[in-house]
């Protein structure tokens, strides 16, 4: 084909991963959109809206190179580097910490509009633009915050009419509590916790991530290190999750000096946890607590149980609520509760949205101090090519 047929065909045909929309799909979207902002804005939360461009650098801090490889990214005339935006949070924190973040006030933001990442056409997806509707709680660490933005996102997805959707449940705070007790560094832990899936790949999963660490250099076959762990003492509630003592952090501190830990030690976390994934995998209703011992899998049993109780039956449709925590989100910024949202018909997946706790993404992107915050997007354009389909 020669260059003045392929001009041609660019200038007649839609770019790949674009949909027009035809009158009746954009009635449908306008019609289901204004039902959801109805539903956010009786339970507080004010609309938002932000620049469609944003610094790259701001979508860079928040989730380094998980999401940098799907932006649409360009140097703007003025020598700026710029990218689409892929989603909203990162702007409202942005405007959190640069407008509100003095007010020590809790703050609901709702928002809604196109987002744009890129997807390879090999990956099975075809949306490189579509219509993300959510919201964010900025200011309010309570198990409360996490049910009002899980129950939220059920309303958001029952008013379009959706008959059944399926929920997976995972806590990121859990993990990473059972990886800290032994005082492993941040990059390790941000390794692991890229790399749950193989643990539960294989009966051999432990050895395969011990040697993929060793293999990068964040673990050292020849040291073995003190492999004495912080003890949770009284001041240090279950419930906190991270928060320890003066003491402790400073211990911690010393004992990350060298950045390297022995294979011994980094098993032995890992066996403690692939305990922890294979127990929290399924139906939280066959997991009980006197099953265990260990204090983070009671807190843990009790935190998804009660989640579940005060987020079902919100509307008539049927939600089936299944935990994972060894899905692989893909953002390790999550702080706590994560949650996806699916569409599941005749063995196909389709995902719907999602949501999490991410109580270190204020500071990360220049405010004071680590900040709770949690909220849910959703893909409208999914939900409509569901129900159309339906129908």
């Amino acid at each position: 084909m020669d260059s003045a047929n392929q001009d041609l065909n660019l200038s007649t045909s839609i770019l790949p991963g674009m949909v027009d929309a035809s009158p009746e799909m954009h009635h449908a979207k306008l019609n289901l959109t204004a039902k959801i902002n109805t539903i956010l804005t009786k339970y507080g939360y004010d609309i938002f809206d932000c620049p469609i461009m944003e610094s790259t650098e701001l979508y860079a801090m928040k989730s380094g190179g998980e999401l940098t490889s799907r932006l649409y990214s360009f140097v703007e005339p003025g020598g700026i580097s710029v990218s689409l935006r892929p989603e909203f949070t990162s702007s409202v924190i942005r405007f959190y910490v640069s407008n509100e973040a003095v007010h020590k006030k809790t703050v609901k933001k709702q928002y809604l509009g196109p987002v744009f990442r890129y997807f390879d056409s090999n990956q099975g997806l075809n949306q490189r633009q579509f219509t993300q509707q959510g919201c964010e709680i900025i200011g309010d660490s309570s198990i409360g915050s996490d049910v009002e933005i899980l129950k939220l996102s059920l309303l958001a997805l029952a008013e379009s009419g959706l008959e059944k959707v399926t929920i997976k449940l995972g806590h990121m705070g859990y993990i990473r509590s059972i990886l800290e007790d032994f005082e492993l560094s941040e990059a390790l832990i941000g390794f692991t916790l890229s790399n749950l899936q193989v643990l539960n790949e294989s009966e051999s999963g432990i050895a395969g991530l011990v040697d993929m660490a060793s293999g990068i250099g964040l673990i050292n076959p020849g040291e073995n290190h003190d492999e004495t762990t912080n003890i949770k003492t009284a001041e240090t509630p279950m419930s906190s999750l991270g928060r320890r003592t003066f003491e402790q952090i400073t211990n911690r501190s010393l004992k990350k000096k060298s950045h390297l830990f022995s294979v011994e030690k980094y098993s032995k976390a890992l066996t403690r946890l692939s305990l922890f994934l294979s127990t929290f995998s399924g139906d939280i209703n066959n997991v009980s607590n006197n099953m265990t011992t260990d204090p983070i899998h009671k807190d843990a049993a009790k935190y998804f149980k009660r989640v579940i109780k005060e987020s079902a039956n919100v509307s008539d449709m049927a939600v089936d609520f299944i935990v994972d925590c060894a899905a692989q989100r893909g953002f390790t910024y999550y702080t706590g509760i994560i949650f996806d949202i699916e569409h599941v018909s005749d063995n196909k997946s389709i995902p719907l949205g999602g949501g999490g706790r991410y109580d270190g993404l204020v500071k990360l992107l220049g405010g004071p101090e680590e900040i709770p915050a949690t909220g849910f997007a959703v893909n409208v354009d999914s939900i409509l090519s569901i129900i159309t389909v339906d129908e």
